[in-house]
């Protein structure tokens, strides 16, 4: 079903989220908002807070936070339009339906929808129907428990050739797309057929919780019969791009700042309900440069984790490349000979396996152990080349540091000189580029339409007024707003992420929408929702710096006055950086008339911070 942009944004504006969230969480106001227990993690000191004046939430232990859309999508794991139909019959708002889906953003819609129901249905045949009997025994026989299955959805795709598909045409789905998602397919004669049979399902989410795909694992085992079965390519799922398993321990890998890498599905599961939570899965497939982008945004530390045959040595081997490729510190965790990390959780439980990861070798080491045991070692010419191969690996790694203490271990490893392992790395380096090409100019210098001379600083000092000013962005006042636009411009900030969060607020602006509730939902970096859900509702204090400008008296946060001081902080510190470069450049440069133009620029300075002190109007 499509809603209606403009009848979403009623009803946002409509829920009064206090009393929502009170429907299901216990509340006590506490100065301008409400606390409680967060619902989402176990807590007993309450830091789930909820503000009326912005209508969003965030809970500063866990870090789940939006607005009431979000809430009731969390709280009762629900869809996006399942929330706002709960909402409009809460407040007795009638939905009216549209029937065009021209819109992507609408096909996308559709698409998880189909996906959902899918998942639903899937796991109903697993936990509630009598059909399910026998997956729910050889999931006990492969040790998942009931909880574990429900954590990831787990379902079962019953032999037959329409079960889902009968429940789809019940539902009046459009078939066409849920073959498109790969659910079904169809026959010679053009008709239908569920793609899906006497299969375990495993849902794949998104990052952020949403169903993209699926894989279906045949049980029992069958002569030519593909063992697992993944839905293909689409709109809303690219393999290359997910990571099995991330969406339910971010958190964990965020907490520990290390992820362990592993093959299967299986393998995730069942380290995962041991209580190592913090493993993603590349779901079967080579590790891709996506992948590892993605969980770059989570933790630059990794332990290689694959099975003991010569297939998962080499794709461990394959993963290391591109991992050191993007920065990650890479260690390798080794198992015992025809294992792998679910047969070995089983049999061995969490201790062990703690155990054994504190053993992870470092990658140099696990590759040069890989040569030892395929003889390598034992014949000059082998030992050539896989000398070579480890310092091609080395010439991946960015750091110089890191790069000089590996090849010295290299060195005494193998008892070579210095200089002639130096040289062939060097050798490599220059083939693959592998180093970015450091700049000797640390600054340039533009000259624009009138022929003045303008710093451009390689790397510019943050603005401390920055945050605070985006934190105001977010109150949903109009007329701190307007003056903060009015005054600055958005691409003079020079933290990313603080540029990008006023960006989203100013086109906000510009169509007349301002409200917080709003603007959240329009920030696509789920980091950078977090980040200012907790920006904005945290009672913090601000930078030291701020005590180093004048004030006239207390001044109360959130109003116009608090909003101008700060722009005008905000201005002043620009000004004063120019000027503290601008000398900086005279003092290492002998170029006279750039001396000159420095100098006269930065009188224009003090006469610009001179107005800015003086309360000109606008400021």
């Amino acid at each position: 079903m499509k809603i209606p942009e403009r009848q979403i944004e009623e009803i946002r504006n409509s829920a009064d989220i206090v009393d929502i969230v009170s429907g299901y969480v216990q509340l006590r106001k506490r100065g301008k908002n409400f606390i409680g227990l967060c619902p989402f993690h176990t807590e007993k000191t309450p830091s789930f807070t909820v503000s009326n004046e912005k209508q969003i939430y965030n809970c500063f232990g866990c870090g789940n936070g939006g607005n009431v859309f979000k809430f009731l999508m969390e709280f009762k794991n629900i869809s996006f339009v399942e929330a706002v139909e709960e909402l409009a019959d809460h407040l007795g708002i009638k939905l009216e339906s549209e029937s065009s889906f021209n819109d992507q953003n609408d096909e996308l819609e559709i698409l998880y929808e189909l996906n959902l129901f899918a998942a639903r249905f899937f796991s109903d045949n697993l936990l509630k129907s009598s059909t399910g009997e026998e997956a729910r025994e050889y999931l006990k026989q492969r040790n998942i428990k009931l909880n574990t299955q429900k954590v990831f959805g787990l379902g079962y795709a019953i032999h037959g050739w329409n079960n889902l598909l009968d429940a789809a045409k019940e539902n009046n789905l459009n078939l066409q797309k849920m073959k498109q998602l790969g659910l079904i397919d169809t026959n010679d004669r053009n008709e239908f057929y569920d793609k899906y049979r006497g299969r375990i399902i495993f849902p794949i989410f998104s990052p952020n919780g949403r169903v993209i795909a699926f894989g279906g694992r045949i049980f029992p085992n069958q002569d030519n019969v593909a063992k697992y079965l993944n839905s293909p390519e689409s709109p809303v799922y690219s393999k290359r791009r997910v990571l099995y398993g991330l969406f339910h321990s971010k958190e964990e890998i965020r907490k520990f700042d290390r992820a362990i890498l592993v093959e299967g599905y299986m393998d995730l599961i069942s380290l995962y309900q041991t209580g190592i939570k913090n493993v993603v899965a590349s779901s079967g497939t080579s590790l891709t440069e996506e992948q590892v982008q993605l969980l770059s945004r989570f933790t630059k530390n990794i332990i290689v984790l694959f099975d003991a045959d010569a297939a998962g040595e080499k794709a461990a081997l394959r993963s290391i490349e591109i991992l050191l490729k993007y920065d990650f510190d890479v260690k390798v965790m080794t198992l015992p000979k025809g294992d792998d990390p679910d047969s070995f959780i089983i049999r061995n439980g969490k201790e062990k396996f703690e155990e054994l990861a504190l053993k992870a070798k470092g990658f140099l080491e696990y590759q040069t152990q890989q040569f030892e045991e395929a003889g390598a070692f034992e014949d000059p010419i082998e030992t050539t080349k896989a000398i070579r191969e480890l310092v091609k690996t080395l010439a991946i790694v960015n750091d110089e540091l890191k790069r000089s203490i590996l090849l010295k271990s290299i060195t005494k490893k193998f008892n070579l000189r210095e200089k002639l392992i130096e040289s062939e790395l060097n050798n490599y380096l220059n083939q693959s580029k592998a180093r970015p090409v450091q700049q000797s100019v640390s600054r340039t210098y533009v000259q624009n339409s009138n022929q003045q001379l303008k710093l451009s600083p390689k790397q510019e000092k943050e603005n401390p007024f920055e945050r605070e000013l985006v934190r105001m962005l977010y109150s949903g006042a109009l007329e701190i707003i307007e003056h903060i636009f009015d005054n600055i411009s958005v691409e003079t900030f020079s933290n990313k992420i603080l540029k990008n969060l006023a960006m989203v607020a100013s086109e906000g602006y510009n169509v007349n929408k301002i409200s917080p509730a709003y603007l959240i939902d329009q920030i696509n970096d789920e980091e950078s929702r977090k980040f200012i859900l907790k920006l904005t509702l945290e009672d913090r204090t601000i930078s030291k710096k701020w005590d180093d400008f004048s004030f006239n008296g207390k001044i109360d946060k959130d109003t116009i006055e608090y909003a101008k001081d700060t722009v005008r902080n905000f201005l002043l510190f620009q000004k004063d950086l120019e000027i503290e470069e601008n000398i900086k450049i005279i003092s290492e440069s002998k170029d006279e008339r750039l001396h000159i133009e420095l100098l006269k620029r930065n009188k224009e300075l003090y006469e610009e911070k001179n107005e800015i002190l003086s309360h000109k109007p606008g400021i």
